[in-house]
């Protein structure tokens, strides 16, 4: 890639950063926006205004607030269409998984430089951990992300470790790189990553990779809940999520 890919347009990231605000098909108001953004209020007005003409997003008059529009849900509904076979293999086991355990699972995989959740379930009884389908974090946050990171190609691990600042997203996210670097490599020996409090204060997180029978990493399975929890369903999670991956990874060379 040459120079040009490495320019940035001001005005455009600021747009995208408030499209990026959105954790659901939610609403949120100016203040909102502006507290998840940074940006000034009169700038994000004037993007917001580029954006509605543009389909982006649309304004609800009677709440006050601004959502996704539909040109947004369609490049959604595009990205989700090519992990369709993939959901549709991994969602029995979620289910499976999620009810033996008693938490939240999920399955996510790597979109260039982040994670994707790209299935989801949670069990009908006990805590639940509330993470959406869609949902995108850095790679370098949490069990599930540093999962990822571990098995992915080398220029990947590099360009995170060695590339942008390390966002914090809680006080107890590892943002050092040597530290990082460490943990990625005992993931990788262990096949398997734990994390406090990293990507959510409140919440543990137990993460495997799924690896297809050609060596490929396919994605990360998880098991996540309330931290209080952790104590009495840790162990238990270790053990589920190591025999699912094992099973799906016999499997996921199929999947289309």
């Amino acid at each position: 890639m040459g120079k040009e890919t490495e320019r940035h347009v001001a005005a455009v990231q600021a747009a995208l950063q408030i499209l990026d605000a959105f954790e659901s098909a939610e609403g949120l108001r100016l203040g909102e926006l502006h507290q998840r953004t940074g940006l000034t209020r009169s700038r994000i007005l004037r993007y917001l205004g580029t954006l509605e003409a543009s389909g982006f997003i649309v304004v609800n008059v009677d709440q006050g607030t601004y959502e996704l529009g539909p040109k947004a849900f369609r490049l959604g509904w595009l990205v989700r269409d090519a992990y369709n076979g993939l959901t549709g293999l991994v969602r029995p086991r979620l289910r499976h998984l999620s009810e033996k355990a008693k938490a939240t699972a999920f399955f996510s995989v790597v979109r260039g430089d982040a994670r994707l959740v790209i299935a989801r379930e949670e069990p009908e009884q006990g805590l639940r951990y509330a993470i959406p389908e869609g949902q995108v974090r850095p790679l370098h946050v949490g069990a599930t992300g540093k999962v990822l990171l571990a098995f992915s190609p080398q220029a990947l691990r590099d360009r995170v470790l060695d590339g942008h600042a390390l966002e914090a997203l809680t006080p107890t996210t590892v943002t050092d790189r040597e530290a990082l670097a460490v943990q990625l490599g005992e993931i990788a020996r262990e096949r398997i990553s734990v994390s406090f409090g990293e990507a959510t204060s409140s919440a543990f997180a137990v993460a495997v990779p799924v690896i297809s029978t050609r060596g490929r990493l396919v994605g990360a399975l998880t098991l996540a809940g309330p931290l209080d929890e952790y104590e009495r369903s840790g162990e238990l999670c270790r053990q589920l999520l190591r025999d699912e991956a094992g099973y799906l990874s016999t499997r996921v060379g199929e999947a289309p």
